[in-house]
């Protein structure tokens, strides 16, 4: 060493001379490995807090539907906000990636995810309570028996399960509901959640391609993405958690509610998992910020001797003077011609086709697989989400890591990844094609789906609810109070199914002397009705095949996952990497991500049979669907 060096120059351009005469940066070898490393586990970290958000709110879907008495295509819009907040700054993040400081740009992602979050959960606080739709019952003065079937009685008023009156309660459910477009609440913060993210993964994975080897470059990719993934895999757990507690939880007392999880007006504590969602992508912010604006490039300088090495307590920081930040009128100006590049490159564009059109499939699917699941096979949501985070999303983990463990393992080159990831997609989607006899019968609703004979189908889904049965009850048409009948036939409500009396309250509460099951069990007089709609056994003894084979599609599909990544990255200049990122996501949100849950969701409710009443009148959402045109 020639000369003492100060600590300024020690900081930004400390430089030994080496055996052959050159000069190397001290702290390219001290510390590059261990804040490579920090920086994988950061990066692994921010994956896990965005897909542990991401996959609550997906699996809260259902419950804000509910909370809010919106259609699925209004909950699809609120899905995509988080896409048009990706939009809205992805090009200009990915473009200009290299020429900024990454890490901490991510970082800033991640207190703005963190924002988003915590919006979200406005409502919750702004609202009254949830008051679920049920009708008013008269109760007998001498006895507990309630006359559901009564031309006199109150039947029609949704009631609620506090201790004001009705009408008192009523009019305040009408004043909250005038101002109940506050699920724009939750619409702005997944619109700043999406922008909060838009960062992380273009900047993140540009940065470790350009500072690790490049036969480390996918395992460590594969090995971040598969780490990250556990994030939605708890993620759906604490979702199947809150969504099997009471939406207002604390407030109100559970054993006066008379329905339960599986049924469709129930609503779980979708703004208590939030709370922890915020404080975790709060947390995934901090290590970026004493990140280095770069490193050396990993095992680049392996043969300089540990005594080039020996200076106390220093770290290394860059192989190479740090790059000059460009200015922005500069990069404005080359933007045209990298773009032009990007799409004269015809691997990108077929590579960009294809995620077109995956965008689509898993987007619309993944938004509403918690509600097939619980229209076609009888699970509440609850159970729904928590199997999709047990089973469902390990198997993807497994999958994406073995896809770049196996990249590595055989130092797989663009050609082979290519052939690698079209195998895997074609069996994928021939096994797909098995979804269509996972089939189960639509759920028996007298004068809805079934006559109230209860012999057949009817032969359309126009509604014919009253029957001779139940003509002198004073029925009301908009109502959505579930009884089973012994016939194993729903009624909207006991009084659709002539029940005259009850005993028992809440969810324990029995109805008899129902006129319109009389004829179809053991004698007259003896039908009875029970609280919620009934129960589909064949439908919940098909749901273990269909959960198989959604698992073998899932990891299949995984496998070709980081293969198809990244040929993306070989198939473009070192420079544009980080910008392919970005185009690649703006064009598969775009036309994928943004559209894919609205559109879902308007053909779902078109399938729908039955809409829900809000408190003031009004559709709210859809109670019964037809399973066979929802599939």
């Amino acid at each position: 060493m020639d000369r003492p060096i100060a600590a300024g120059q020690l900081k930004d351009k400390s430089l030994f001379q080496n055996s052959d005469g050159s000069t190397v940066p001290v702290k390219s070898v001290c510390y590059n490995f261990s804040k490579l490393k920090i920086f994988l586990g950061a990066l692994a970290f921010s994956f896990f807090a965005k897909g542990f958000s991401g996959s609550y709110m997906k699996s809260m879907t259902s419950q804000i539907e509910r909370r809010f008495e919106i259609s699925s295509s209004v909950v699809g819009l609120i899905d995509g906000s988080f896409e048009i907040g990706n939009l809205m700054v992805m090009v200009l993040v990915s473009y200009l990636g290299p020429r900024i400081h990454r890490p901490k740009i991510i970082a800033v992602g991640c207190l703005i995810m963190s924002l988003g979050v915590f919006l979200s959960v406005m409502p919750q606080f702004l609202m009254g309570r949830y008051n679920y739709e049920r009708v008013t019952v008269t109760v007998d003065n001498s006895s507990t028996s309630v006359s559901a079937c009564s031309p006199a009685s109150s039947v029609g008023h949704p009631v609620t399960d506090a201790t004001e009156t009705p009408s008192a309660m009523k009019s305040v459910g009408c004043e909250k509901t005038t101002n109940s477009y506050l699920w724009l609440f939750v619409l702005m913060g997944n619109l700043l959640r999406g922008i909060g993210e838009a960062p992380v993964m273009p900047l993140g994975f540009s940065y470790i391609d350009d500072f690790s080897k490049e036969e480390n470059s996918a395992f460590y990719i594969g090995l971040v993405r598969s780490s990250g993934m556990f994030g939605p895999t708890l993620g759906f757990l604490l979702g199947s958690f809150c969504a099997s507690l009471w939406v207002d939880i604390g407030v109100v007392d559970v054993d006066t509610i008379s329905i339960n999880p599986k049924d469709t007006r129930w609503v779980g504590a979708w703004w208590l998992g939030l709370l922890i969602c915020g404080a975790v992508n709060f947390i995934a912010s901090l290590p970026f910020w004493f990140l280095p604006h770069s490193l050396t490039k990993e095992g680049e300088n392996e043969n300089l001797k540990i005594s080039h090495l020996s200076v106390q307590g220093e770290g290394c920081k860059i192989d190479s003077p740090v790059q000059p930040q460009m200015k922005f009128s500069e990069a404005a100006k080359d933007f045209l011609p990298a773009l032009k590049k990007m799409f004269g490159n015809t691997v990108f564009l077929v590579y960009i086709f294809l995620t077109i059109l995956q965008y689509n499939s898993l987007v619309g699917m993944i938004t509403f697989e918690t509600k097939f699941m619980e229209q076609q096979f009888n699970v509440s949501v609850a159970k729904a989400i928590f199997l999709i985070g047990v089973i469902l999303l390990p198997i993807t983990i497994l999958g994406m890591f073995l896809g770049g463990f196996l990249i590595k393992k055989f130092k797989l080159h663009i050609t082979e990844m290519a052939k690698f990831a079209c195998i895997t997609f074609i069996v994928a989607y021939l096994l797909n094609l098995l979804y269509f006899t996972c089939g189960c019968e639509v759920l028996q609703v007298a004068g809805l789906t079934a006559p109230y004979s209860g012999l057949k189908h009817l032969s359309s889904p126009k509604t014919n609810f009253m029957a001779s049965c139940n003509a002198d009850c004073g029925c009301k048409m908009d109502q959505w109070d579930p009884v089973c009948g012994d016939n194993g036939i729903t009624y909207m409500t006991a009084c659709f199914a002539g029940c005259k009396s009850s005993t028992g309250t809440g969810k324990n509460m029995v109805f008899h002397n129902c006129s319109c099951v009389e004829g179809q069990v053991h004698g007259l007089g003896n039908s009875s009705a029970f609280l919620g709609q009934c129960q589909r056994e064949s439908c919940t003894k098909a749901f273990p095949y269909f959960l198989a084979l959604q698992t073998a599609c899932a990891f299949i599909f995984a496998l070709g996952g980081t293969p198809t990544y990244m040929i993306m990255f070989r198939s473009v200049s070192p420079d544009l990497k980080s910008f392919a990122v970005g185009i690649e996501t703006l064009v598969g949100r775009v036309l994928g991500g943004l559209p894919a849950p609205i559109y879902f969701g308007a053909l779902i409710d078109e399938t729908c049979l039955k809409w829900g009443t809000k408190n003031c009148g009004g559709t709210g959402s859809c109670r019964v669907y037809d399973t066979n045109a929802f599939r």
